[in-house]
């Protein structure tokens, strides 16, 4: 008889290859499952920008879905979780696409959820993005003025419109705020919350930047005139600079940034409360009783995530 010890366990059986390969694999598949269990039950955390009474602005993380019925935790999940004395439901006034981070505004009320749709579907509303954008941009302004359209085979994606497929029309400003460098490898092992974003503190603090291995980028701020599903990602790569880390359309023109995340950010959010000021919407907002939000605005922002990632070059 030979004893043979497996994950700490004593079995007095004659030795079999196959039986310590199958335990061995029991084991790797116990250890994988509770890491994924770990990851699952990890409740993400919420940064609150803006509450009172009628509306509610976070600062969502990159990865994480609004709602929906999924495995892992949604923004509406962790809400409930961290702050359980939350309405129900949280009523959903836009979106923002799983990969994005940045400024998400919930309505608390069904009267507040009106008004702020109202904005929303008036092109009332001022948003602007930050992306950080592979190579660097000719010019310091654009305006992209392109369709997007479904693509029918693929519901994850869309595209640019064309004679077959029209789409709808769509238009976004993009402006330039910094040329440089980034170097994707610095920062896979790094949090993103110990990433600095000040733009008083020096491009990269802490970390080393490879010259030799980094790729040119250009930071810009973005701003839809329109609302379309990956308007902001199509137009970028419109111009042959497409976000960086965009899983979907960087790839179709160029090598994958295979880094932590995709390189977008609602960095601001302006929304007129007043419904559109005309007659029949302030009569209307009487009847729902909301007449305090006339003339108010809600106007938040966050800082930059991406000035701390890109380096100028020295050399």
């Amino acid at each position: 008889m030979q004893l043979v010890y497996i994950a700490s366990r004593s079995l007095n059986r004659p030795f079999s290859p196959f039986y310590v390969s199958r335990r061995l694999l029991n084991t790797f598949v116990d250890l994988r499952a509770q890491q994924r269990f770990n990851e699952l039950s990890k409740v993400p955390d919420i940064r609150i920008l803006h509450w009172d009474d009628e509306y509610l602005v976070i600062d969502k993380p990159f990865d994480l879905r609004i709602d929906g019925d999924t495995e892992r935790h949604t923004v509406q999940s962790a809400l409930y979780h961290h702050y359980p004395t939350l309405p129900k439901p949280l009523r959903h006034i836009h979106q923002l696409d799983h990969a994005t981070s940045g400024c998400y505004c919930i309505a608390l009320t069904a009267p507040a959820a009106a008004v702020g749709c109202i904005a929303f579907s008036k092109r009332r509303v001022h948003k602007t993005y930050l992306a950080m954008l592979r190579g660097w941009m000719a010019e310091d302004r654009y305006v992209v003025e392109q369709p997007i359209a479904e693509v029918a085979s693929n519901r994850f994606r869309m595209c640019i419109g064309s004679e077959d497929k029209p789409g709808k029309n769509a238009k976004t400003e993009i402006e330039v705020y910094r040329r440089g460098f980034f170097d994707p490898l610095s920062f896979m092992s790094t949090p993103p919350s110990l990433i600095n974003s000040s733009e008083t503190s020096p491009a990269v603090p802490n970390l080393s930047i490879s010259l030799s291995r980094s790729i040119p980028v250009t930071l810009v701020r973005l701003n839809p005139i329109t609302g379309r599903r990956h308007q902001l990602r199509l137009h970028s790569q419109y111009l042959n600079h497409p976000i960086v880390g965009d899983w979907h359309y960087e790839k179709e023109i160029m090598d994958y940034t295979d880094t932590f995340r995709m390189m977008l950010h609602a960095q601001r959010i302006v929304i007129p409360l007043d419904g559109g000021c005309g007659k029949k919407q302030r009569r209307r907002n009487k009847e729902l009783k909301i007449e305090k939000l006339e003339g108010k605005v809600l106007d938040v922002g966050t800082e930059d995530p991406f000035i701390g990632l890109v380096t100028v070059d020295k050399r």
